[in-house]
């Protein structure tokens, strides 16, 4: 230990640099640069998720967010002549030395704060005491004093040191342990802190608290003989000893949480083990994601076991900017296999709820109009069921109901009239509105698809629903889901800013977003099916609404939307299990729409578009120019097939078709339907 000593004391000359090797410049070094946390917060700026690498937590502060009496607790007890010395303490080596050969008890280390800040950097803390290491600590503190103030070396120790139960720094360690910040803790919480890093594990406050409050009592004493405190402010501070919380790592909207941080890798090339620093401001409104969690617990825990679903979701977006508001991916994060996204990963069927596109893309074509009456009655295509044999469709209710106006058939969820209604317009136009819309899983061929695609046959994720709806509600324009507004880095430099009117397409034209809009808001529309004043309704509230249903009841979808607010709600299971109890849209999934969305538009006015001045208007509804009086071509009777037999392994459905839809056989027999 004394050659040590020697050594050291010689560090700058010749002899010295020999042994030390060459040194790094470390000019550049300061508290920014720092390894910290990933911190991500709501639009409002509450935190929603301090992310460290594997599990740490580092969050750097400045020297004047640090409380005063930690910053005195810590020289006190770890470096007293700090301020005076030239980064290494020859005299409290000695001391040291001394302690450590006469086995007396262990008073202060030789280690000054800019050594101990040197280890941390450069060496880490399981770095072995070898003579070479220890020379060039010495070297390198001596060079950092050199080149930075005392102050600037303070707030990188007090922003590097370890604290145990993976805390790094003042900030963390004062949030980890007492929930507060390094500038609110008090002397008894300073002075505890300031004992733990010279052995973190046995001063950790939660794991050991009496060995703990002795080694406070020892830093409140040294404090003392430095002229820091009184004898009497010390002696408060052991009577009353603060309240110490176990750690815990909270992150609130989990789900969220994660979408964020794939967007982050994905797009900025940004993750927790970068270390960077990066303050991300994400499109989430705490607020409504409580009353969302909330609605979707509700109606689970309300519903779930009678009509065996065990998980929903939902998504809620600012349609005038595609930022995401809320996002719910599961009933819950922390049950096993609850780590599924069901907002964003899996594609699931939609049932109805693909009707929106169906009817968007006809009634762009100007083949119909939202009055173009249609005429409900048994359709059989001769292919498209199983093993491709006759596909016979069927109303949700088994029924048939005649000939009605569009509008009441897209209100209602009637099959055969959407059915029809896709045929008359054409499948791939129907693809190509529903994928300029949002929905971004139909990658297939356009010849993949068959006529169930209206009845939402074909999986499309919930997000992609989410920004179909958005575009209704912004009358027509498409906005990329934005699930981040802002990042700046450790040095506070913006390295992203979201921009609203550069992630916006007119995916549909207003005012056909519009007439979809009058249809999906008028109740009467759909009292046929679902009665009035359903859950698809908010009181007095204009908002549209829809719901969906997939084959064999194993998804229950709701989406619908006002001007400032589209939501989107899923109920089911991730493993495909089916629903009981014929559970569809209505029951399933519209109670959590309807109670997420009355309670996010409290307060809200109750605002609907204006007409857009190229409709016409005959009374309550609108039309395109030119499509008021239409030919009633789905009021007729369906193109009939000029044979009752065809080879479902050689027959496809461009040889079906008649006056340019494929054509129907004979009926068959009812079977339980999409709805």
């Amino acid at each position: 230990m004394v050659a040590i000593c020697m050594l050291i004391a010689t560090v700058g000359t010749a002899s010295a640099a020999l042994a030390v090797g060459p040194l790094p410049n470390m000019s550049a070094i300061t508290a920014s640069t720092l390894p910290q946390d990933l911190l991500i917060y709501d639009r409002n700026g509450s935190l929603i998720a301090d992310i460290g690498n594997q599990g740490s937590h580092r969050v750097v502060v400045p020297l004047p967010s640090i409380s005063p009496s930690l910053i005195r607790a810590t020289i006190a007890v770890e470096d007293r002549s700090y301020y005076a010395n030239s980064g290494i303490d020859l005299p409290a080596i000695l001391r040291a030395a001394v302690d450590d050969v006469v086995h007396l008890r262990f008073v202060e280390g030789g280690s000054t704060i800019t050594q101990q800040l040197v280890k941390q950097l450069y060496f880490g803390p399981n770095a072995p005491d070898t003579l070479q290491r220890k020379l060039r600590e010495a070297a390198l503190a001596v060079a950092l004093t050199r080149q930075h103030s005392k102050d600037q070396i303070l707030e990188m120790y007090l922003n590097t040191i370890y604290f145990g139960n993976q805390a790094y720094g003042a900030q963390a360690a004062a949030e980890t342990y007492f929930h507060t910040s390094a500038a609110k803790l008090t002397l008894g919480q300073a002075a505890l802190l300031a004992g733990i890093p010279r052995s973190p594990s046995a001063f950790n406050p939660v794991q050991h608290p009496q060995a703990a409050r002795a080694r406070q009592a020892q830093v409140l004493a040294a404090m003392v003989r430095q002229g820091d405190i009184s004898s009497a402010e010390a002696a408060a501070a052991v009577a009353a000893p603060p309240q110490v919380f176990p750690p815990a790592t909270t992150i609130k909207a989990p789900y969220f949480v994660d979408y964020v941080l794939t967007t982050l890798r994905q797009q900025f090339h940004i993750s927790p083990d970068s270390g960077g620093g990066y303050r991300v401001v994400t499109s989430l409104d705490l607020a409504l994601q409580t009353k969302a969690e909330a609605a979707v617990a509700a109606q689970v825990s309300r519903a779930g076991t009678y009509y065996n679903f065990h998980d929903a979701a939902l998504v809620s977006m600012d349609p005038q900017t595609g930022e995401i508001l809320a996002m719910v991916g599961g009933a819950n994060y922390n049950a096993p296999g609850g780590q599924i996204n069901m907002a964003t990963s899996p594609t699931r069927q939609v049932g109805s709820a693909f009707k929106i596109f169906t009817y968007s893309a006809a009634l762009e074509s100007k083949k119909v109009n939202m009055d173009s009456p249609i005429l409900d009655a048994p359709l059989v295509f001769p292919i498209g069921g199983t093993n491709n044999g006759p596909y016979a469709p069927t109303n949700y209710d088994g029924r048939w109901h005649g000939t009605l106006p569009l509008k009441e058939a897209l209100g209602n969820s009637l099959n055969i009239p959407a059915l029809k209604v896709e045929l008359l317009t054409g499948i791939p136009t129907v693809l190509d509105v529903a994928r300029r819309m949002g929905a971004t899983t139909l990658t297939q061929p356009d010849s993949y698809y068959g006529p169930s695609l209206t009845l939402g046959a074909y999986p499309v994720s919930l997000l992609d629903m989410a920004v179909a709806t958005s575009t209704l509600a912004d009358l027509g324009v498409r906005h990329r889901p934005s699930p981040i507004l802002k990042i700046t880095d450790a040095t506070g430099t913006t390295t992203f800013a979201d921009d609203p009117a550069q992630n916006a397409d007119q995916a549909l034209s207003p005012d056909v977003a519009y007439i979809m809009a009058s249809i999906l808001s008028d109740d009467q529309n759909r009292c046929m099916e679902f009665g009035c004043n359903s859950d698809l309704t908010l009181g007095g509230r204009q908002v549209a609404a829809k719901t969906g249903t997939s084959e064999g009841f194993r998804d229950n979808w709701t989406l619908g939307f006002t001007p400032t607010l589209a939501t989107v709600t899923w109920v089911g299971n991730p493993d495909n299990t089916p629903l009981s109890h014929s559970s569809t849209g209505i029951v399933g999934a519209a109670p959590i729409w309807h109670q997420f969305m009355g309670n996010a538009l409290q307060g809200i006015p109750d605002n609907w578009y204006p007409t857009p001045s190229g409709l016409d208007q005959f009374e309550a509804d609108y039309f395109l120019p030119d499509t008021e009086f239409l030919p009633p071509v789905l009021a007729e009777p369906w193109p009939s097939c000029p044979s009752q037999f065809y080879d479902p392994k050689t027959t496809s459905w461009s040889m079906l078709m008649v006056d340019g839809v494929p054509c129907s056989i004979v009926t068959s027999p009812r079977r339980r339907p999409f709805a």
